[in-house]
């Protein structure tokens, strides 16, 4: 069991800005007990952009604690999937200790059927063990980026940008000196606690169709 915090991530379409409407908490070490509750003023921003509610948590105004993992089963991949394995390796969260909130943190918990995802916030450490884990990069849609400005096996680095005035926890992506993107919103919080040299970030997958419309990485915190 390594994350205590899940953001819930929406957004009106693919290219649009992040809100985290609500936030999964763990409320002791013992494992289960999950609290989830909405944040409103990510609510009120988001209502204005489209938004409703997470289906299976209609009232704003409650704190969910109960059935929490049933209500999120879609969101967690199956035990008896013949690609499970290749699944979490994608993911950097084939390792053992991990429960069913620690797999959805890692995994994001994507669906092709709506634009919700759950973005972890990662510690640095865990029991003394650098942290491993797979993002990808945000704002691509608006960067337009050439399709050969990465490759699988790139090194990466990150710059806080403390004056942006959408996201004061903003983190900007390079290679180099040449910008590519942004830190997801939920994910950059975890660039705030370390330092460039503290960390490796990798290029782990590209998707591009003629223009790049994905770039995923791994951050490995070295021990």
């Amino acid at each position: 069991m390594i994350l205590k915090k899940i953001y819930l991530s929406w957004r009106p379409g693919k290219g649009d800005g992040r809100y985290l409407v609500g936030v999964f908490s763990r409320e002791n070490s013992s494992g289960d007990d999950i609290l989830f509750k909405y944040q409103a003023d990510e609510v009120v921003k988001a209502k204005e952009k489209g938004f409703y509610n997470y289906p299976e948590f209609p009232d704003f105004d409650k704190e969910y604690r109960t059935n929490l993992k049933t209500a999120l089963s879609l969101r967690l991949m199956p035990k008896t999937r013949a690609d499970r394995n290749n699944y979490l390796s994608f993911w950097n969260a084939n390792v053992n200790g991990l429960d069913w909130f620690d797999e959805l943190g890692f995994t994001q918990g994507e669906l092709a059927t709506d634009t919700f995802e759950f973005l972890a916030e990662y510690p640095k450490k865990h029991n003394g063990i650098g942290i491993n884990f797979v993002s990808s990069v945000a704002a691509l849609s608006h960067l337009k980026l050439a399709t050969d400005c990465v490759n699988i096996g790139d090194k990466l680095r990150f710059e806080l940008e403390l004056e942006n005035k959408f996201d004061k926890s903003a983190v900007k992506i390079f290679k180099r000196n040449d910008f590519i993107g942004y830190a997801k919103r939920g994910h950059n919080l975890f660039f705030h606690k370390v330092k460039n040299d503290e960390i490796d970030i990798r290029v782990t997958n590209l998707e591009k169709n003629g223009k790049m419309n994905q770039i995923y990485f791994s951050v490995r915190v070295f021990n």
